[in-house]
């Protein structure tokens, strides 16, 4: 598996790889953006891009996020509705390739935008909106610009996850995101993020979080039994050592479920 980047210029190679590659059904993904390009330009967003950055193209298997900025948004939404579009959490549209679901939204109705949370409105102003500094990254695939955070490749080559913007609409999903990372990832949390989390928690459980990641999520990896250790790990760290970034002792899960065969093959991904 592929080690983290050391530079935004590598992280540029995976992402044209991934554009360039006939593997895994990777065309349909360049089909999708060939008919979307004549009413808007195209940015990945967040996710994929944490993803190719932390463990390379054959560890991604998650959901794409795309977001175009249109001048043509009624013909825009005609080509969507002919790959048979649902709405996502965005105010988007969710599309099922065979092996990629692609989540695409336009760029003017980004939420933290919309609220004026985050002024500005560009992709590379995107970066803003994030609530996890590790998603905090965009990619303009004409002009293969990248725009991220300050100090984005020290911030997951160091292991601590940080919050970016605090302020966001959903808690509980950002907390299951959290542990979901620390699973993944090996992720440690920042004091800022143990202690968001920590406050968060007097109003939700273990139970609670374990039924948000099946409700949310196309494969949960959290258990009940996990999340309450996690929990009571977590309150004993903020009460004895809330200056210092929290890390769970307990086992790590692998980012993927392992694929079966090498790149190329025909299965449908496991998604994490």
């Amino acid at each position: 598996m592929a080690q983290s980047i050391k530079n935004l210029t590598e992280l540029r190679k995976r992402v044209k790889h991934f554009l360039g590659s006939s593997a895994f059904g990777r065309q349909e993904v360049i089909g999708l953006f060939d008919s979307i390009a004549p009413y808007g330009s195209i940015a990945l967003f967040g996710g994929m891009l944490r993803d190719l950055s932390i463990v390379g193209n054959k560890g991604f298997n998650s959901d794409i996020d795309v977001v175009v900025d249109s001048n043509n948004v009624e013909e825009l939404g005609r080509v969507l509705e002919s790959f048979s579009c649902s709405r996502n959490k965005f105010g988007g549209c969710r599309l099922s390739l065979s092996k990629w679901n692609v989540d695409i939204w336009l760029l003017e109705t980004t939420w933290a935008f919309k609220l004026g949370h985050v002024h500005g409105g560009s992709f590379s102003d995107l970066c803003k909106t994030t609530f996890f500094d590790w998603d905090a990254i965009v990619y303009e695939v004409n002009s293969e610009k990248i725009t991220a955070i300050d100090g984005y490749v020290e911030r997951i080559n160091s292991g601590v996850l940080d919050i970016n913007l605090e302020i966001n609409p959903n808690p509980i999903g950002n907390i299951v995101k959290a542990f979901r990372y620390q699973q993944k990832y090996d992720a440690s949390f920042s004091n800022r993020l143990a202690r968001y989390i920590v406050k968060y928690l007097n109003d939700m459980n273990a139970e609670q979080l374990a039924r948000y990641e099946n409700a949310s999520h196309d494969w949960p990896i959290l258990s009940e039994k996990e999340l309450s250790d996690s929990i009571t790990a977590l309150r004993m760290h903020q009460e004895y050592h809330p200056l210092f970034p929290f890390k769970s002792e307990g086992p790590q899960r692998s980012l993927i479920k392992p694929l079966e065969g090498a790149e190329g093959s025909e299965r449908k991904f496991s998604r994490v």
